[in-house]
């Protein structure tokens, strides 16, 4: 089970190790304010939602969602993971950024999958107020810089956002929105 979930985590991992992730530093809302243009906020658990950051420039978004159904997250359940919603933005077909997000079943579990994450290299951060909830975002250039790893490395047919979200939900057994 530990071989399938690093096997997991590891594919999760390279969408921002190939060329670094940042420390996510947006704006959300906890409120319920209306989001950009048509799309609704993403509900990440029952007391926040994930509203898209009002300087962000982008005509389309993807929301992957894993829950305890999908591969992913019953990998992960050593480390009390139970969903996981990657938010992908772009613009004009242009990759603008990525938001990742993990929901644990307790604080020590939060800070067991930091400490994987970052023995891999990687950053998650604790969301402010909500112990259980992890994040980490990839700008634009960082994630075409993935879009061309994964498809040199034949995991996707072309450097799209779309063919990335969709080999990702296939992947990890998630749904996208």
């Amino acid at each position: 089970m530990k071989k399938v979930l690093c096997s997991v985590m590891v594919m999760m991992m390279l969408a921002v190790a190939f060329t670094g992730c940042s420390v996510f530093t947006t704006e959300t809302n906890n409120g319920g304010e209306e989001a950009i243009g048509s799309y609704e906020p993403v509900k990440i658990s029952e007391d926040y939602s994930f509203a898209d950051p009002a300087e962000l420039d982008f005509d389309k978004r993807y929301v992957l969602t894993c829950d305890t159904s999908s591969q992913m997250i019953a990998s992960a359940s050593d480390y009390g993971m139970v969903a996981s919603f990657n938010v992908y933005y772009e613009k004009e077909g242009a990759p603008v950024a990525e938001y990742d997000f993990f929901v644990v079943d307790s604080a020590d579990h939060a800070q067991a999958l930091i400490s994987l994450y970052e023995q891999q290299g990687s950053v998650l951060t604790q969301l402010e107020g909500h112990p259980t909830i992890l994040t980490s975002s990839v700008d634009g250039d960082t994630l075409e810089g993935n879009l061309v790893a994964f498809q040199s490395y034949g995991m996707i047919s072309e450097a799209k956002l779309s063919a990335y979200v969709t080999f990702m939900a296939e992947s990890m057994g998630g749904k996208v929105q």
